[in-house]
């Protein structure tokens, strides 16, 4: 019998906080600099920015509303506030070529910005998504400059910003070219940490993931429930038919867990044939509820000739400021507590504050 299962992905990243954090402070720093910008312009503003940057800085607080109140994801939140700050540059470069006064000789100050969007797109997206990107900014920068020069700019003008302008343009290119390069590589860095932090055989995060997912959560006191489980007699199925069918067993336990974790939680191979679950922090009744589900689904499961699996359950809640290494040994004990009592069981470990505690 198969179960909906939902895709097998890295665990949480342990610097997803700071990500949120810089994205926060990205979003001050856009909303003082906008105010800045127009508090100089006072009480002759531009055409351009009187409009535009209040609606980028509303979209820049939105956007972090949105994040903070978990509607719209880090990658979302990002790509909105790209996407704003790339249609406000390209709209300034285009209206500046409109009001610069006869005989300039350099672009306006927001065109130093561009440095900035060519290499936050690598930040935001894959790199070779990044790339595309930010060459078809710089292909839209282009046709903006090129028109400009050729059409509205006055001929006692021309010349003395051509020189600005293909020293922004061929800028743009060299740095994108740099950032594409390090993104690259930088990909290769990200996907070998990940493949570090993920079990070969299930798929699912392994033991140091789990640790380093657990001591976050321990470093900045969050609370949580640990579910620390072992298949019942799985040395039996080894033995009876084979390695090979045990390996079927475990991949699909795993399987099995991840798909029914909740929002936040961590799937984890622990050992052999020993799991844990991360979750968020449960009360007794909804710990039971997740793990009486899992249960029920692992005995209709088929791996092979083996129909069916049972497993020991302990389960532990930390309390803030317990150490992780507390908390999983109370659910060890709580695992084993159900083994002795006749296996295929959930106990739940009595709260006891640990001597480092």
């Amino acid at each position: 019998m198969t179960v909906p299962r939902r895709p097998i992905s890295a665990p949480p990243s342990t610097w997803q906080p700071g990500q949120r954090r810089m994205f926060l402070l990205v979003v001050v720093l856009e909303v003082c600099a906008s105010m800045a910008a127009l508090w100089s312009q006072a009480p002759n503003f531009d055409a351009l920015d009187v409009w535009a940057l209040p609606l980028l800085s509303a979209l820049m607080l939105g956007a972090q509303l949105l994040l903070s109140m978990g509607l719209i994801r880090y990658e979302r939140a990002t790509s909105l506030a790209f996407l704003g700050g790339c249609t406000y540059l390209l709209l300034a470069l285009s209206h500046q070529y409109s009001v610069m006064p006869s005989g300039a000789r350099t672009l306006s100050e927001n065109t130093y910005w561009f440095a900035v969007l060519f290499t936050s797109a690598f930040y935001v997206f894959p790199a070779r998504v990044a790339t595309n990107y930010a060459v078809l900014i710089l292909g839209v920068a282009v046709m903006i400059c090129g028109w400009h020069l050729a059409v509205t700019v006055p001929a006692e003008t021309r010349l003395s910003l051509i020189g600005a302008t293909v020293q922004l343009l061929l800028s743009g290119g060299v740095l994108i070219l740099i950032q594409s390069i390090f993104g690259a590589q930088r990909a290769q860095l990200l996907a070998s940490r990940s493949a570090a932090l993920i079990d070969v055989l299930t798929g699912i995060a392994n033991r140091r993931a789990a640790e380093e997912r657990l001591r976050e959560l321990s470093g900045r006191g969050a609370a949580y429930t640990v579910v620390l489980f072992d298949l019942d007699h799985f040395k039996q199925i080894n033995d009876k038919h084979g390695h090979a069918a045990g390996d079927l067993v475990l991949r699909g336990v795993a399987q099995l867990s991840q798909a029914l974790l909740p929002q936040g939680g961590v799937a984890a191979r622990w050992g052999g044939e020993e799991f844990l679950l991360i979750l968020p922090p449960l009360s007794d009744t909804q710990v039971r509820k997740l793990l009486n589900t899992l249960r029920n689904e692992l005995r209709q499961q088929w791996h092979g000739e083996v129909v069916g699996v049972t497993g020991s359950f302990g389960v532990a809640n930390a309390a803030a400021g317990e150490l992780s290494e507390a908390v999983i040994a109370r659910a060890d004990e709580a695992m084993y507590s159900a083994k002795q009592q006749g296996r295929n069981d959930i106990r739940l470990a009595e709260w006891r504050r640990s001597p480092a505690g």
